[in-house]
């Protein structure tokens, strides 16, 4: 499908936020059509893909442009390096230079009388995007008024992804103990990775968890991990973070511990957290703003986002 036809009634286009060995990573910028001049809301999102495929245009979940659309938003989706030829250090650096992207040039790429309220930015992220996201708002603190995670992977330090083991996850096999090394072969150390269309690499990820190898790409540093900047950041906005009873792909309890370390460290924080029953990873695939668990959830958090309420 094309751009356009994903995505109807917004005018949308891709714009370069930083080159690395001349190749561009790319954030897109989604604006409904027909914004009346003046401010508006931000949605900052980040995609899925096991942090190894994906792209800021791809599993774009249908609610979330409709969301968009009735608060009038701008959303803009960043693309980031992926793994296996990237490590989590380097994924952190993109944040930062797409969060700098935004706060000092987004404005300019604007529509005439458009303009972008940075003093509303909601965070948003969908299963390795969700955990983008939590890295987000625990870097950008009060610059960001809430956030939403979706199935996110947040507590990275589970067996899940430390340790080798038969799964089946999210309907696929098992994939060989070689398949990251196969890939590494044909790859450069100049090359860079930052989007692809799934199924491409979509192996990569599943990979890496089923391998146990999921943090050992992503490298050792404490700021790749949201569990341990828990106990140094000092301010985090508004969460509201879903997850299927059922996922395969990133286990509840990984939010669940995160949710309850939150609450202890900074017991201030609004935070809306459900396990949704009988689900599974992309639970929010034909969701719409009229689902329960969903609407539930936007209810929480549209008001602390937009300031129209105080909860």
């Amino acid at each position: 499908m094309t751009t356009a036809e994903l995505f109807p009634g917004f005018q949308v286009k891709a714009v370069p936020y930083k080159e690395v060995n001349g190749h561009e990573i790319l954030a897109g910028i989604i604006v409904p059509e027909n914004l009346a001049p003046g401010k508006h809301p931000i949605i900052a999102r980040f995609h899925g893909g096991f942090l190894a495929t994906g792209g800021h245009a791809i599993w774009f979940q249908s609610w979330l442009k409709d969301y968009a659309k009735l608060h009038s938003a701008i959303i803009v989706a960043a693309d980031y390096r992926l793994i296996p030829e990237h490590n989590g250090l380097e994924m952190m650096q993109d944040l930062s230079d797409f969060w700098d992207w935004v706060f000092k040039k987004l404005p300019s790429f604007l529509d005439s009388g458009i303009e972008a309220d940075l003093d509303k930015i909601l965070i948003e992220g969908d299963s390795a995007g969700g955990y983008l996201a939590v890295q987000s708002a625990l870097d950008l603190g009060t610059k960001a008024k809430a956030m939403m995670a979706v199935y996110p992977p947040i507590d990275l330090k589970i067996p899940f992804f430390t340790t080798a083991y038969e799964r089946n996850m999210v309907g696929f096999p098992m994939y060989p103990a070689d398949t990251i090394e196969k890939h590494m072969a044909s790859v450069k150390p100049t090359d860079v990775a930052s989007t692809a269309e799934p199924p491409l690499r979509l192996e990569l990820g599943f990979s890496a968890i089923q391998q146990g190898r999921f943090v050992e790409l992503l490298g050792s540093d404490p700021i790749l991990f949201p569990m341990e900047r828990l106990d140094t950041v000092e301010h985090v906005p508004s969460m509201m973070i879903l997850h299927g009873e059922n996922d395969s792909g990133v286990p509840y309890k990984s939010s669940e511990a995160f949710v309850e370390k939150l609450k202890e460290t900074h017991p201030q924080v609004k935070v809306h957290y459900n396990v949704v029953p009988d689900c599974e990873h992309g639970l929010d695939a034909v969701a719409t703003l009229d689902t329960p668990w969903l609407k539930e959830g936007l209810d929480f958090i549209t008001p602390l986002w937009l300031g129209s309420g105080t909860m």
